[in-house]
């Protein structure tokens, strides 16, 4: 096709009167590729005007071309721009998806912390009721021998002892489960941080590529790096992030109910244990002070006894005492009578009298040193049933005061759970 300095040559050609058909002939019309060739009367009429004027035909048909040629030429121009365009919009939502994405991250992270931090002071805290039912134990095992019976409190106690442990076990497993999912969200807030970065850096570039009205100077020379990847590619990896973030915000809710829930029953279980521990003692204490009282009821009728079986034989000793006398006087007058000549000395009532009193008075004086041996053995007996009963109950007594210092310890540990 002429360019516009071949078209003021023709100009000029025509002002010196040449014939500008030479130049430019009307069949070379139905060549021109940019125009559609006419046909009928239309045609003929276009002939006739073509050779009548064919300096306005060319000048006509130069300016179409030249107005087709810019639309061409603006046609890829306007066609990045729309790609830019749309470029930028989907980068805009992929951004704000993943600024949602990341939003919602934090707020799971300061969840998941504030759960670890309750799930933390929890675990802390049922060491508190493991230390004292330990403690407990250890007082318990200073009890009296005869004290140390496998009852209801020991039980009461293992089972304290056993649940603090559970507890205590699966609130560590809850609290490295934490520890996890919160490096876990760490890896994806530092991801998307870095995806919203790269997408904001590609937006700014891409949109002031799109406000570019000239080209950079000739003599500028850019090296163009290689695309790294894919449109479907960059979508589907900012996508992929996300519901990898999903899946993690997903699990970290599940890990919170589940806390939860560990939580809530550690401290049933441990409130359920602490209170059978506490009836236990309770009826262990009433029973140990109702035995003590039996004790002390029986110690002090034991003590009457032996206050009645001392005074019985004081009694029976005195008798004993009383006939020493007698025996020593009859004993006295039947030797005496002895002295007597030996054709005097007759076996008469007299000396029969003295020795049946003598013999009445011997036999009394065994029988009553008898009694008096049995009422001692008797006493003697009751003392140490005394003394036992008394041991009894120091034992009562001593493990009463355990029982109180255990159970004290229990209480204080309740007010602390509160």
């Amino acid at each position: 096709m002429p360019c516009i300095d071949g078209l003021e040559h023709l100009l000029w050609k025509c002002e010196i009167g040449r014939n500008p058909a030479e130049i430019w002939k009307p069949d070379g019309w139905r060549f021109t590729p940019d125009y559609a060739t006419p046909v009928g009367k239309e045609h003929e009429e276009s002939g006739r005007l073509r050779k009548e004027s064919p300096v306005l035909v060319y000048t006509a048909a130069s300016t179409a071309h030249m107005e087709s040629e810019v639309m061409l030429t603006d046609l890829p121009d306007r066609l990045s721009s729309s790609a830019l365009e749309k470029n930028i919009k989907e980068a805009e939502a992929l951004k704000a998806r993943a600024e949602r994405q990341l939003e919602a991250i934090l707020k799971e992270t300061v969840m998941l912390e504030e759960e670890t931090s309750r799930t933390e002071a929890i675990h802390e805290k049922m060491k508190d009721p493991l230390q004292v039912a330990e403690e407990n134990i250890i007082i318990r095992s200073k009890r009296p021998t005869r004290e140390q019976t496998r009852d209801a409190v020991e039980r009461s106690l293992n089972e304290q002892i056993a649940g603090a442990k559970h507890s205590i076990r699966m609130l560590g497993g809850v609290l490295d489960a934490c520890d996890k999912e919160l490096a876990r969200l760490k890896v994806c807030r530092e991801k998307l941080e870095e995806d919203i970065d790269q997408k904001r850096i590609a937006l700014e570039v891409d949109n002031e590529a799109l406000r570019m009205e000239s080209g950079w100077a000739a003599n500028i020379q850019s090296k163009r790096s290689p695309s790294a990847s894919l449109p479907h590619m960059w979508r589907q990896r900012t996508e992929n992030l996300c519901e990898e973030c999903e899946r993690t915000r997903a699990t970290c809710e599940r890990l919170r109910a589940k806390s939860k829930a560990i939580q809530e029953e550690a401290l049933n279980v441990e409130r359920e244990t602490r209170e059978a521990v506490l009836r236990n003692f309770a009826r262990k204490m009433e029973e140990t002070d109702r035995l003590k009282s039996e004790l002390e009821a029986s110690i002090a009728n034991v003590s009457n006894e032996i206050i009645t079986m001392e005074d019985a034989r004081a009694s029976v000793e005195q008798s004993m005492n009383d006939k020493h006398g007698p025996l020593a006087l009859a004993k006295s007058r039947l030797s005496f009578r002895t002295s007597k000549p030996g054709n005097e000395i007759v076996r008469d009532a007299a000396e029969r009298s003295l020795e049946k009193e003598i013999g009445d008075l011997e036999h009394s004086i065994r029988r009553l040193q008898l009694e008096m041996a049995r009422q001692t053995a008797d006493i003697h007996r009751l003392e140490q049933t005394r003394a036992r009963l008394e041991s009894d109950l120091k034992d009562k007594m001593d493990a009463l005061a355990l029982e109180q210092e255990c159970e004290a310890l229990q209480m204080d540990l309740s007010a602390r759970m509160k």
